[in-house]
């Protein structure tokens, strides 16, 4: 996957999350001034959030007539291989590019095997449900330790949005996994908590499509594959730091966070103490 930023024209501020270790998802925060000209052709699938300024953009192209008002709230995409040519106005933008190999292994998982962009490049997309994943994928993405699954759920719920807005489909009901299936996953997790771990390797063990999987898991724990990890590594950290004599650093590298900062976050967020307060409490109990 290319890894240059989205088409843009004066860039405040640019920072880069990443969202996976095969480098075919990329997240950036851009502010951009008043625009009028040509936009660049991309390889990447663009999923912009407007979060603040904002007016009216028209980008036309071969494929892509876009034409209104983007303001704060409001999702705009720009197709793969299209430029074309438009204005835009003075604004701040999240968004999440995705390249055509990982836009292709997502489709595969949706009714029909593949996603109308065409269609969905021509419209602005009012969706809460988009608006909070994308920024959540932004803000949170730390408190799970950067982790593939999370990208991984986040996304697939941001391609089956897409779709579901374009053809509206009929829901799929999802059952809980088996108790093997479960227990297998569960056994794979917990060896692998300093690893990335991904969705695709947890489908895989249980035998089913990455987006069924995410489902069937949901309806088994109540929460998806992502934060099911998350709460298994710091349930682990948990147990090192009141039994090990090892830094809080050296624990949070053992569960799979690189940033102990993160990490003591994550931590204070889920168990209502940071990690040293924890330690401490432990040893005194």
């Amino acid at each position: 996957m290319t890894t240059d930023p989205p088409p843009r024209i004066v860039e405040a501020t640019h920072e880069i999350v990443r969202a996976d270790l095969s480098l075919d998802t990329i997240m950036t925060r851009s502010d951009y001034e008043d625009y009028e000209g040509a936009y660049e052709n991309t390889d990447t699938l663009w999923i912009h959030l407007c979060t603040s300024g904002g007016g009216r953009l028209l980008r036309n192209s071969r494929t892509q007539k876009l034409d209104g008002l983007f303001v704060p709230g409001r999702v705009g995409l720009g197709a793969p291989y299209d430029g074309g040519e438009g204005f835009g106005p003075r604004m701040s933008l999240l968004a999440l590019g995705i390249s055509e190999r990982r836009l292709k292994r997502l489709a595969a998982e949706l009714p029909g095997g593949r996603l109308e962009i065409e269609a969905l490049a021509s419209t602005y997309h009012d969706d809460p449900l988009l608006t909070a994943t994308l920024t959540a994928m932004w803000e949170e993405a730390g408190l799970h330790g950067f982790a593939t699954a999370f990208f991984d759920h986040a996304l697939a719920i941001v391609v089956h949005r897409l779709a579901h807005a374009a053809s509206r489909p009929e829901p799929v009901s999802a059952h809980g996994l088996t108790a093997r299936q479960m227990s297998d996953v569960v056994a794979f997790i917990d060896a692998s908590l300093g690893d990335d771990l991904r969705v695709a390797d947890l489908a895989r063990i249980a035998g089913l499509s990455e987006h069924y999987f995410s489902r069937c898991f949901q309806a088994s724990v109540g929460v998806p594959p992502y934060a099911f990890i998350t709460r298994r590594r710091l349930d682990r950290a948990a147990e090192l730091l009141t039994r090990s004599p090892l830094p809080v650093a050296s624990i949070a590298a053992l569960v799979g966070y690189d940033d102990p900062s993160q990490f003591s976050a994550a931590f204070k967020r889920y168990k209502a103490m940071a990690p040293l307060a924890w330690k401490r409490q432990q040893a005194n109990g």
